[in-house]
């Protein structure tokens, strides 16, 4: 595996990272007991194969359902500090809400602390100010992380670049998760802002907003010579790049 530094982190970071969105069983909490045990058998088989191959981030949100329940019964058993773990916590006007989200996603990954702690979804300028306003929800993961739960702050968004930039610019982040692709280059800007501020920067979801690859839509699948699909899995970077630059050519 290869790891790149994250910015002011100063974490090695893998170059692949094993996102706990699609894993879990389901999008809302539920009982322990309603779990199937193939699901979750199938869940800590995907974790304990990822971390074989040194991909040691393991990424994860409140929102996601039962995600944070189910991987804190497989994360404990491995040395804790070989693990990159990040959860995400939505920015809400109360921002003792903020804080009970998070000490639930605690309890439910059985850590005592986790190393990301990601604002998820700065998308717009209200939750902008929800964040980063006097008593927001910033101020919370502040007390946090001196307290010890939380290593780094980030955020994520889905936003428009020009909100992004400017989330960017309060200098109060230590990284961003953000939409990057070779066929959509929008948050370039972004990415320049964020290198400005030796921030960590993490590429989100590309096999979903980078094309939507495992379901394609037909403009894609037209300028396509393979199936979308198989860029996913091909192991030759080489090819896969020559693939990518030929795509964006052709848009």
């Amino acid at each position: 595996m290869q790891y790149r530094r994250f910015g002011r982190t100063e974490l090695q970071m893998p170059v692949f990272s094993c996102g706990g969105m699609r894993y879990q069983y389901k999008w809302q909490d539920i009982p322990r007991r309603e779990i199937p045990l193939n699901n979750q058998e199938n869940l800590e088989a995907t974790i304990r194969r990822s971390i074989e191959v040194g991909i040691n981030h393991i990424e994860t949100a409140r929102g996601y359902g039962t995600s944070e329940m189910q991987l804190g019964d497989i994360l404990p058993t491995f040395q804790r500090e070989k693990l990159i773990i990040q959860t995400k916590i939505s920015p809400q006007a109360d921002a003792k809400e903020f804080q009970y989200n998070f000490e639930k996603s605690l309890q439910n990954l059985h850590l005592d602390y986790v190393d990301l702690l990601g604002l998820h979804g700065i998308n717009n300028a209200e939750l902008l100010n929800y964040s980063i306003r006097p008593g927001g929800c910033l101020e919370v993961a502040r007390k946090l992380q001196a307290q010890g739960k939380v290593r780094f702050i980030g955020f994520s968004t889905h936003g428009p670049t020009d909100v992004i930039i400017q989330t960017i610019n309060t200098d109060q982040f230590d990284y961003v998760n953000l939409h990057w692709y070779y066929i959509n280059q929008l948050n370039w800007p972004a990415i320049e802002a964020a290198t400005r501020h030796d921030m960590g920067v993490f590429i989100i979801s590309p096999s979903d907003k980078g094309g939507k690859l495992y379901a394609p839509p037909q403009k894609l699948i037209q300028y396509c010579s393979v199936k979308p699909f198989l860029i996913m899995i091909d192991n030759d970077i080489s090819r896969v790049s020559a693939y990518f630059i030929s795509l964006t050519e052709q848009y």
